[in-house]
């Protein structure tokens, strides 16, 4: 059989068992593609599937521009924005997602914000990332530098510029309080299938997104401070949820609510349980325990 012409899935059997160091792995897939023509479209896909863009991103745009034929690998783009606020005004970021915006579907975030003023994810200039399906918002106050806000609808406002929205991760701990008229607020305009909390302290944002979870088919949640909102999501998704998640900072009342969720649907559903909440619940009753799934080969 011609190299050229491998099966996928002994091209993945070999990236498998690749160093799990990002750099030595990156190193190990150009020896493979220097090696065998068979490894050259694959490699190329793995090493270019993200790129991350730093606020100094003269460099990236260069590259993009002077080889054209990796921006079809990239498909997912993160943006540091930890120093200093840069995402809204950088003309140069903007030439780069021109470049990128048909292809890319994933976009990780993360907002370090050290002065209260600056606007939360005040970024309508990724609105033109259409195809988004998947986003992963990191939010850090390292000073604490602002009380506890009421109201701010930031991210609703954000995340409604992408329709297209299958998955969200959360890790976003500006604590926020709901409101009453939560509903005064535009809905959600995307319907997820997986939601995973590492982390949230903003109550209305977690409120707000509970209407996009009808459809949701897989559910992890780490640390809700609010421990109602496990149990609003799981009843929300209803028939539709086929994994749930709940690691050990995970509230008790998650936790039961899996419990009580399951039985009805305990011949389609999978739960995981980690660390205390594994040991302090007997759930051998109605449900199954099983490892995290595994990582599935492009």
């Amino acid at each position: 059989m011609s190299f050229q012409h491998l099966p996928p899935e002994l091209l993945c059997a070999i990236f498998n068992h690749l160093p799990t160091y990002e750099s030595e792995w990156r190193l190990s897939l150009r020896a493979c593609a220097l090696t065998c023509r068979a490894f050259v479209s694959p490699a190329q896909a793995y090493i270019f599937n993200t790129l991350s863009v730093p606020s100094e991103a003269q460099r990236v745009l260069a590259k993009l521009e002077s080889v054209p034929h990796i921006r079809k690998f990239v498909k997912r783009i993160r943006l540091l924005d930890i120093q200093r606020p840069w995402i809204q005004h950088c003309e140069v970021l903007h030439d780069i997602l021109r470049l990128l915006s048909p292809r890319m579907v994933s976009l990780d975030i993360t907002q370090r914000r050290h002065r209260p003023e600056v606007p939360r994810f005040d970024l309508s200039s990724l609105a033109q990332l259409i195809p988004l399906e998947e986003i992963l918002l990191r939010e850090e106050d390292v000073r604490n530098t602002q009380t506890t806000k009421c109201g701010d609808n930031a991210l609703p406002s954000f995340l409604n510029h992408f329709p297209k929205l299958r998955a969200i991760t959360l890790d976003a701990w500006v604590s926020n309080k709901t409101i009453d008229n939560i509903s005064a607020i535009a809905g959600p305009i995307f319907r997820l299938e997986r939601l995973d909390v590492v982390g949230c302290c903003d109550e209305l944002l977690l409120d707000w997104l509970t209407p996009a979870l009808p459809m949701l088919r897989q559910l992890r949640l780490s640390y809700v401070p609010p421990s109602t909102h496990g149990i609003k999501f799981i009843t929300e998704a209803g028939e539709s949820l086929q994994h749930l998640e709940i690691n050990k900072l995970c509230s008790q009342a998650s936790s039961n609510a899996g419990r009580l969720f399951l039985p009805a649907h305990g011949d389609r559903i999978t739960i995981q349980l980690s660390g205390r909440l594994a040991a302090a619940n007997d759930y051998s009753a109605d449900v199954r325990l099983q490892p995290a799934l595994a990582k599935s080969c492009d």
